[in-house]
């Protein structure tokens, strides 16, 4: 049964918040983690409108969303209101129990949405550079990349989704913490979360026979590492062009680029990333050298050096006054060999630097900075309670001593850079297209029975709804909106990509999307500031489906309506139906009002 927790928030405290903390591990870098909290919130039995959550988080007085932070995914919600809290509460668990989904709106889901916010994201260069490199590491502590890559994302199929599901998604597995001044809000969390794990206890029960064969045969196994147990796949070309990349690079001399890597306990986060700019230096102009946070599942993160395509021949200063001194505390020896010196040398450096620092460990805390004071403090609560974002329970008990630092600073693990296979090379246009025939089609049938169609959230406590519950405009998309007028109320700007980056500081740009047939993958980021004579119904705009289809059918990442700068703006991100967007914006506000 689940766990409960409660945290006094004192007096002062205005708002509740109600987190639910699941151990999710990353199935190797398929992104089945990734998909499954997505999945949590696209529909249940209890609430079958695939706009639930965006009409609640648009126009009532609550937010509800989920992170995941090293192993683990936090569903939260945040009210001032406890009754609507408590339905928001029932909501999300109910969503967290649901496996019954159709082939059709996982592919949406998937192939859609979750590929575009993950395009969005390799856009960046930095981004891209990591995901490179973790999908080129084969290191006994690599990093298991739980939101997946454009590449890989595709391959996870339903039933390895309910399988996970299945797995992690349950009571047993779910702990929930509240958040409150009020330990009869407490006591009714708990009532509402008892009540749907006793029925789905029961549902359980009544079906255990029908799925005895099904888990003997399941494809993931709660005590087997999930590296082992890859999701079943639709197509597997992905896994060999990332294995290709990195073979294809080893051929050539000069031009390869190197990745050396050193794994420290998680304690020593903190000290080294005070160092990094030292580092920096160490490691030389030419090179790339930086700290990736993230802890893997040995209690761990990573300091990655990427060399650039050619050594240069000039040392370093930093080699050449401090490595003689420094490398008594290395184990590792300098190679003179003619194809590796300059690499041994470059290793031999970075490390008697970082063997020269006195780095002092200290207990790392998760960073909540971007989430509610309720969320925050929940997380925080639940990673000292478990010791589990911070550190495992073997570094935690090593990591103290000298002697662990400097064996981490002497174990040097070498791979090559692959290249970043470009988006369009895993777009699955055929089976989005066949999904959205299928989704249009049961929509029709729901015609007959509105309810099926209507957000309960929404209509529950439709007296509180108002746009004055309307979030902020997201701050990538603020540079957007100031370029709008009275006289142009549309702006977009493509995404840019790690092969063609673009200047933060460059104009919006006109953009044109590929045409269906196309195989390029093209994709955008929007505004529409709404006229005030559009606003006298937008409440009832922003409650139908035909507003959030854009979304739920996969065409973009994110779409909403906002405030910004005392204007209301309708919005997209990484939307792939730019072309038709403009129109669409007015047409939507005209049609539905």
């Amino acid at each position: 049964m689940s766990e409960f927790h409660f945290i006094d928030a004192g007096s002062g405290s205005k708002a509740h918040s109600v987190v639910f903390a699941l151990k999710t591990p990353a199935a190797g870098h398929t992104g089945l983690s990734h998909l499954a909290e997505h999945m949590s919130f696209r529909r249940s039995h209890q609430y079958p409108a695939a706009h639930e959550l965006f009409t609640a988080n648009t126009l009532l007085p609550v937010t509800i969303n989920a992170t995941t932070l090293a192993e683990y995914t936090f569903f939260f919600a945040t009210s001032e209101k406890a009754n609507v809290l408590l339905d928001a509460v029932n909501y999300l668990y109910c969503g967290l129990l649901n496996r019954d989904y159709s082939s059709d709106e996982i592919t949406l889901e998937r192939d859609g949405v979750i590929f575009n916010e993950l395009a969005m994201l390799e856009a960046n260069s930095d981004y891209a550079l990591n995901a490179a490199i973790r999908l080129a590491d084969t290191d006994k502590n690599a990093y298991q990349h739980a939101g997946g890559f454009t590449q890989t994302i595709g391959s996870n199929s339903i039933q390895a989704l309910q399988d996970y599901k299945r797995l992690w998604y349950q009571p047993s597995n779910i702990t929930t913490l509240v958040y409150s001044n009020s330990i009869q809000l407490f006591e009714q969390c708990k009532e509402v979360v008892t009540a749907l794990s006793s029925m789905t206890a029961l549902s359980a029960e009544k079906t255990l026979s029908e799925k005895a064969a099904l888990n003997e045969e399941s494809t993931l196994n709660r005590n087997a590492p999930l590296n082992q147990h890859p999701p079943q796949c639709e197509h597997s070309h992905s896994d060999k062009e990332a294995s290709l990349d990195a073979q294809t690079t080893k051929g050539e001399n000069e031009s390869i680029r190197h990745v050396l890597t050193w794994w420290f306990p998680q304690c020593f986060l903190k000290g080294l990333q005070q160092q990094e700019a030292t580092l920096n230096t160490a490691a030389g102009p030419e090179n790339t050298l930086f700290i990736d946070p993230e802890n893997n599942r040995q209690g761990k993160f990573a300091i990655r050096l990427v060399t650039k395509d050619a050594f240069k021949d000039k040392a370093s200063d930093f080699s050449r006054e401090a490595v003689t001194r420094l490398s008594k505390k290395l184990t590792h020896k300098l190679v003179e060999g003619d194809n590796n010196k300059r690499l041994e040398r470059l290793k031999h450096v970075v490390s008697a630097c970082l063997a020269s620092f006195d780095i002092r460990p200290s207990k790392p805390m998760p960073d909540t900075d971007k989430h509610a004071e309720g969320v925050g403090a929940a997380i925080r609560y639940f990673a000292q309670l478990t010791d589990a974002l911070s550190s495992n329970e073997s570094a935690a008990k090593d990591c103290a001593t000298k002697n662990v630092y400097l064996a981490s600073v002497n174990k040097v693990s070498h791979s090559y850079l692959g290249a970043l296979s470009s988006p369009e090379k895993s777009i699955a246009r055929e089976r989005i297209k066949k999904a959205r025939k299928g989704i249009a089609a049961q929509a029709s049938a729901y015609n007959n029975d509105q309810s099926l169609l209507m957000p309960r959230l929404a209509f529950e406590y439709r007296h509180f709804v108002t746009l004055e519950h309307l979030p902020a405009l997201p701050r990538l998309l603020r540079p957007l909106a100031n370029n709008t007028t009275n006289l142009k109320r549309f702006n977009a700007e493509k995404v840019a990509s790690h092969f063609t980056p673009l200047s933060i500081t460059s104009p919006s740009i006109a953009v044109e999307s590929a045409s269906p047939n196309s195989t390029s993958y093209l994709a955008s980021h929007w505004v529409y500031r709404i006229a005030f004579y559009q606003q006298a119904r937008l409440q009832e705009v922003l409650s139908d489906q035909l507003f959030w289809q854009p979304r739920t059918s996969g065409e973009c990442y994110a779409l909403g309506a906002a405030t910004y700068e005392n204007n209301l703006f309708l919005f997209g991100a990484s939307d792939t139906n730019i072309t038709e967007r403009e129109n669409w914006c007015h047409k939507v506000l005209s049609i539905l009002s």
